[in-house]
């Protein structure tokens, strides 16, 4: 601890900012130094939150012992902090904690600048009511709302720095409660929006310039969303992401996207019909019903990477006719992301003509758990190395069940394979 006491207060600070919330108050007894130090750390994350989160920080933040004991410990923290700017003010599983209570401490917040705000319950729903001064709020860059219900939007809203807005679960008061929560958001690069049942929004109107990356999710897998409608205005928008989706998707701009260059489709209803609009993607990964079709008359002419999920029993066709129509394909990467029912059945037909990405750019092939024992599988494991006649590096990954004799003896009916690519490695991963 001497050693640590040495270092100035700037590097201490830094460092306290990396300790979870209720160790760096618990500090404050070690020496009159620590207990002014405290109170200077510009990041306060009360409370964990149980499910798994892209936010690896928040997995070591304090967990209250009750709802009443994180209120008073909230509280209590609050009122003796004195750092002039929070750069991050978390409330975690905050379900216990009345409307007023959060009220006030996301004014407190307001008033020392804070730049990332999240307020997330769990396992119920919770009613706040936010201070009007948060929708004004100059200085956030992020907000992160999780299962709360939100009383009231006023008719103003201006979040003028805000670049990442998070709305997980949310219930409105109505569709115009929603649009008026983004629309002024002037810098806005990246939104997500989760929906659940019983949200009040049958159409999400989506109309944000500056956004760059959008997300639609339904990860409940809510069926009662399946009515819903997102109507997105792309301008810059460069990635697009939707898990689980159920809904209707309308797409409007001009120019059939030119920005767009990724998007990630998984479990997307055959109601979006969204790869009509995706002709100059670089990057796709697909994971859609066995009843969506791929388009007719719909090259992705400068589609490079793409990564398939092979859960649904159609997923080879569905790969062969993306394969089809990507002439410039380089990377093709195939993987089980979801559990399969045992009665499954792979099918696909063989193309009579041979995917021009195959003959002349496919470099890199890789396919995780990648069983062998199928014949299905191996005649399409077989129809890839021999064709792919650029291929560079091939990478077979088998189910971590399997054990390593059985890897080996599968490994090798592909290594005797003939390939395509005479410089073609193919490696066990």
């Amino acid at each position: 601890m001497d050693k640590i006491s040495q270092l100035p207060d700037d590097l201490l600070i830094k460092i306290l900012s990396l300790v979870p919330t209720k160790e760096v108050v618990a500090m404050r007894v070690l020496s009159k130094r620590w207990m002014s130090l405290w109170t200077l750390v510009p990041r306060l994350i009360f409370g964990d939150y149980p499910e798994e989160d892209d936010d690896r920080e928040d997995e070591d933040a304090d967990a209250c012992d009750n709802d009443h004991c994180c209120s008073q410990f909230v509280y209590g923290t609050l009122l003796l902090h004195k750092a002039p700017v929070l750069e991050r003010f978390h409330l975690n599983r905050v379900s216990g904690c009345s409307a007023s209570e959060i009220d006030l401490w996301v004014r407190l917040a307001v008033d020392r600048f804070v730049r990332d705000l999240k307020i997330r319950f769990f396992p119920e729903y919770g009613i706040i009511r936010l201070p009007s001064t948060l929708f004004r709020c100059a200085t956030l860059e992020t907000l992160e709302l999780r299962k709360v219900v939100i009383s009231e939007v006023p008719s103003r809203v201006s979040f003028q720095s805000l670049k990442t807005f998070r709305l997980l679960f949310v219930k409105y008061a109505d569709e115009e409660s929603f649009v008026r929560l983004i629309s002024d958001c002037p810098v806005l690069e990246d939104l997500v929006v989760e929906t659940c049942h019983d949200d009040n929004v049958v159409t999400f109107t989506i109309n944000v310039p500056s956004l760059e990356k959008f997300s639609i999710r339904n990860t409940l897998q809510d069926l009662e969303t399946e009515n819903d409608v997102f109507v997105v205005h792309y301008h810059s928008l460069k990635q697009l992401t939707i898990v689980d989706y159920f809904g209707e998707l309308k797409l409007f701009g001009n120019n059939n996207m030119p920005q767009l260059v990724e998007a990630n489709l998984l479990s997307v209803s055959c109601h979006a019909k969204v790869l009509e609009s995706f002709s100059r993607l670089k990057r796709i990964s697909l994971c859609l019903p066995e009843e969506v079709q791929y388009p007719t008359g719909i090259v992705l002419s400068q589609l490079v990477f793409l990564k398939i999920c092979s859960c649904e029993s159609n997923w080879m066709n569905m790969l062969m006719s993306v394969l089809q129509h990507s002439p410039k394909l380089k990377v093709l990467k195939l993987a089980l992301n979801h559990s399969v029912t045992e009665d499954r059945k792979v099918f696909w037909t063989q193309p009579s003509c041979v995917p021009q990405c195959l003959l002349y750019h496919l470099e890199t092939f890789e396919w995780r758990d990648y069983n062998g024992t199928e014949d299905v599988e191996k005649e399409m494991a077989i129809y890839i190395l021999k064709n792919a006649s650029r291929l560079v590096t091939a990478i077979i990954y088998y189910p971590d069940l399997f054990e390593w004799e059985r890897k080996l003896q599968i490994f090798k009916e592909l290594e005797v394979v003939s390939r395509g690519s005479r410089s073609c490695e193919l490696t066990m991963g």
